[in-house]
């Protein structure tokens, strides 16, 4: 019956030998380290594809079957050799193999050793969600088909006859799993890799007895080869710029006169109307007139009222167009401040008629001579600072 070796105690110069072995060791470890972060330091170029890698990786697994079988946690350690065709997928072919003790079998304590043969298929997720970064870290799926060889074990994986006869020697399986990969420059990177192969043993005695065998390692990948960098091309690309360019502008602006000049503004009326406010345009016609009058201190001023000589008598008229004239001239002092003493009120009934269109003539006609200052609007040229989007085009090289 197979015993694993006891550790046998040699005093203390025994257990003095083990401590430095131990120390040792950590210091070559520590020291493969700073190296290796070293070599990344001095060069941060990224990985080129495609290309070819190995890699070295150690760690642990433990095996699960469903019996009642006390199986430890055992050292793994794996070799692979893979390539990239480019960012996104890679195949690999990866030899691993584990030694494991199950305690307290029926007929006792046994090691097993396993080997697997995996041909594993590699998904990097980083360089598919963000294609257009340097991704230091990768994160990698993994789905195998490794292939077991079980070396002969006797009872403890199928009770009876494995190691006469081999019936489970060799054994299908399959694997899925994830892996970081830490870019330490375009050869070297580290990865920290976890999994579980599905084991399916063909037994003699027991025709199911599949396992579950998770583990996980932590390793080195050196890149063998780097894939030929592709000649950069010129492209020609559109892009828009602010220009800068003077426009001319016509404008108007007011400029003030003063003119010698006559003024004649007009209110009409209606039939038997000769109430001020009842005159046609009278508030804009009267406030014109007082405005342009007001620039003249001066100025004289004439209103004269009328009437139509079809319609009403002689005397009625006469009175229709004293009343049309007298409210003008009120409205004129009263609301418009226009002093009185410039302002000469006639009426002269239908005895003169100013238009040949008989309606016309029951009016007010407001007459004025003086320098008013007159308001007129003379045309410039302006020149306006603006800018514009104008297309350019220019030629870039772009690495492929």
């Amino acid at each position: 019956m197979y015993r694993p070796p006891t550790l046998v105690k040699n005093g203390v110069g025994g257990y003095t030998k083990i401590i430095k072995t131990i120390i040792m060791k950590k210091r070559i470890i520590l020291s493969l380290m700073a190296t290796v972060f070293a070599v990344g330091l001095s060069a941060q170029e990224a990985p080129s594809y495609p290309h070819a890698y190995v890699s070295v990786q150690g760690g642990v697994m433990k095996p699960y079957n469903g019996e009642a079988i006390d199986r430890k946690f055992s050292p793994m350690g794996a070799i692979s050799f893979g390539y990239n065709f480019n960012k996104y997928f890679g195949l690999r072919l990866q030899a691993n193999g584990s030694m494991w003790t199950a305690k307290d079998t029926p007929v006792g304590d046994f090691k097993s050793k396993a080997a697997n043969i995996d041909l594993d298929m590699l998904f990097n997720l980083s360089n598919v969600l963000r294609p257009n970064h340097n991704n230091k870290l990768g994160v990698i799926a993994i789905l195998g088909a490794p292939f077991n060889l079980a070396l002969p074990h006797a009872w403890v994986d199928n009770y009876c006859n494995s190691a006469t006869d081999g019936g489970d020697m060799w054994n299908t399986a399959w694997k899925v799993g994830g892996m970081l990969e830490y870019n330490i420059n375009k050869r070297w990177a580290i990865n920290l890799e976890g999994g579980t192969n599905y084991v399916r043993q063909r037994n003699t005695e027991i025709a199911d007895n599949n396992k579950w065998w998770p583990y996980a390692m932590v390793g080195l990948t050196f890149r063998l080869c780097q894939g030929k960098k592709a000649a950069p091309v010129e492209v020609v690309e559109t892009y828009y710029v602010d220009e800068p360019y003077t426009e001319t502008v016509k404008k108007q602006r007011p400029v003030e006169t003063v003119e010698q000049k006559n003024m004649e503004k007009v209110v009409y009326y209606e039939i038997n109307i000769s109430d001020v406010e009842k005159g046609q345009g009278v508030d804009a016609a009267v406030k014109e007139a007082a405005d342009l009058i007001k620039t003249d201190p001066n100025a004289k001023i004439t209103v004269t009222g009328y009437a139509d000589k079809e319609t009403g008598t002689p005397e009625i008229n006469e009175r229709l167009s004293k009343e049309r004239a007298e409210g003008v001239t009120a409205k004129l002092v009263n609301d418009h401040g226009i002093n009185a003493a410039n302002i000469t009120t006639e009426w002269k009934g239908d005895t003169v008629q100013p238009f040949a269109d008989n309606d016309k003539n029951r009016c007010v006609i407001i007459k004025g001579e003086g320098n008013f200052k007159v308001t007129k609007y003379e045309s410039y040229e302006e020149k306006v600072e603006k800018t514009r989007k104008v297309e350019k085009t220019r030629t870039v090289t772009v690495e492929k």
